[in-house]
C-alpha cells in the first residue's frame, strides 16, 4: 500500500467512521458515570464487558452505529441502550465536536425510564 493509499485510507475513516472521543460528565477521566462502571466491573463483570463493547463501538462508528441501540430522546440528547440477564442498561449521553459525554447510567427492570433520570441527564447536558 503506497503513501497515497494510506492517506485516502485514513480520509475514509475519518469521514465516514466518525469517531467520538468518550468522557465522563463533570471531568472527562471521572464521575458518576465513571464510579458506576467501576462498581459493575466488580459486582457483575459480564453485563460490564458488554457495556464497554458497545461504548468501543460508539467510539468508533459514532452515534448512527447498527451495531448499537441507541434512541435520540430530543435536544440533543441521546441514550444508549443494552438489555443483558433480564436487567435494562441505560447510558445517557450528548455527543459535539468529536466528543460524547457520558451524562448518567441506570439500571432497571421494566422498558420505561424513569422521569427523574431523565430530567437528571438533562441538566448534567445543560452544564456543560
Amino acid at each position: 500500500m503506497g503513501k497515497s493509499d494510506v492517506l485516502t485510507y485514513i480520509t475514509y475513516l475519518l469521514y465516514y467512521m466518525r469517531f467520538l472521543v468518550l468522557m465522563y460528565y463533570p471531568a472527562g477521566t471521572a464521575g458518576p458515570v465513571r464510579d458506576y462502571f467501576d462498581s459493575l466491573s466488580r459486582d457483575r463483570p459480564e453485563a460490564f464487558l458488554r457495556l464497554a463493547q458497545d461504548l468501543e463501538v460508539l467510539g468508533a462508528e459514532g452515534l448512527a452505529s447498527k451495531r448499537i441501540r441507541m434512541r435520540s430522546l430530543g435536544g440533543g440528547l441521546w441514550e444508549l441502550k443494552r438489555r443483558y440477564g433480564g436487567v435494562h442498561y441505560r447510558i445517557f449521553l450528548c455527543a459535539a465536536e468529536g466528543r460524547a459525554w457520558l451524562l448518567h447510567a441506570i439500571e432497571k427492570k421494566s422498558a420505561k425510564t424513569p422521569v427523574d433520570d431523565l430530567q437528571l441527564a438533562k441538566r448534567r447536558m445543560r452544564s456543560l
